[in-house]
């Protein structure tokens, strides 16, 4: 097992059966777990950092689950964006080689998919075949869905067969929605970093603009309307980005200024300049 599970709080001796409780007799942890979810949220971390904290915490969420991934739709192509470990990508991306898979179901169904036991599946014998030989007997698949669009499905691998209850798939469902609801806050996070980037890059563009209009109607006594359209018209006709082109001009403006401010002081103290 990867991580603090429930069984070993309940000291649940038992190997050969073990006795699975409700969710509501292991609260703490669980709860904690959700919680922490729930926290990333209000977090700014990056979408690769919110998805590996979802997958640790799913793994200490359910009993007895052994590996979890998380598997995103990524530019129309589904690709795994977090694991807990090495078993997780050889399971996953086998099955996205060959187009078939619980995974892939869950994404397109929007149902929760649960393979109680890979030696007897029928739906999708290849990936199955492939499942148990890598020792995953059962796995779990719950789609990540925020207004009604599909962003992914989280995956719960487990080395015995049936190895997951009612409560488990309760208690995913449940964890599945708010890992959901923390990619979506990624998404927008992200959007909203990139959105202030360019906001920022406007800005900056602007005020280098505006001080290349400056130098302009200070040598020439252009007009504000006048001293745009000539770095637009030259913009376009030198197939040059405008922002560019008001670089160049304040950065000509401003050496000039700083030689002629050394040619000032070189006068004033008899010699040439340095």
């Amino acid at each position: 097992m990867v991580g603090l599970r429930a069984p070993d709080l309940l000291n649940r001796a038992s190997v050969e059966e073990p006795k699975r409780g409700r969710v509501a007799d292991y609260p703490d942890e669980l709860w904690r777990s959700v919680a922490d979810v729930s926290g990333l949220l209000l977090t700014e971390e990056n979408q690769e950092t919110t998805l590996r904290r979802v997958s640790d915490l799913a793994v200490r969420s359910i009993a007895m689950c052994d590996a979890v991934g998380v598997t995103l739709f990524v530019d129309g192509k589904a690709t795994t964006r977090a694991a807990t470990g090495g078993l997780v990508y050889e399971v996953d991306y086998y099955q996205y080689d060959i187009s078939e898979g619980p995974c892939l179901a869950t994404m397109v169904d929007g149902e929760v998919i649960e393979v109680e036991d890979m030696a007897s599946e029928q739906r999708w014998p290849r990936f199955c075949r492939h499942a148990a030989e890598r020792g995953v007997h059962s796995s779990l698949s719950f789609p990540l869905i925020v207004r009604g669009h599909p962003l992914g499905a989280l995956n719960l691998y487990a080395h015995v067969p049936k190895a997951f209850s009612a409560e488990d798939r309760e208690t995913g469902s449940m964890f599945a929605a708010q890992a959901a609801v923390a990619l979506a806050n990624a998404d927008t996070y992200a959007a909203s970093v990139k959105l202030t980037a360019e906001l920022r890059h406007a800005l900056d563009s602007r005020a280098v603009i505006d001080q290349a209009m400056g130098v302009l109607i200070g040598q020439n006594g252009y007009s504000q309307d006048l001293a745009f359209e000539t770095l637009r018209i030259t913009s376009q006709s030198q197939n040059r980005k405008l922002r560019h082109l008001a670089e160049e001009i304040v950065r000509t403006a401003t050496s000039a200024q700083e030689t002629s401010a050394q040619l000032a002081a070189a006068v004033a103290h008899g010699g040439a300049p340095g």
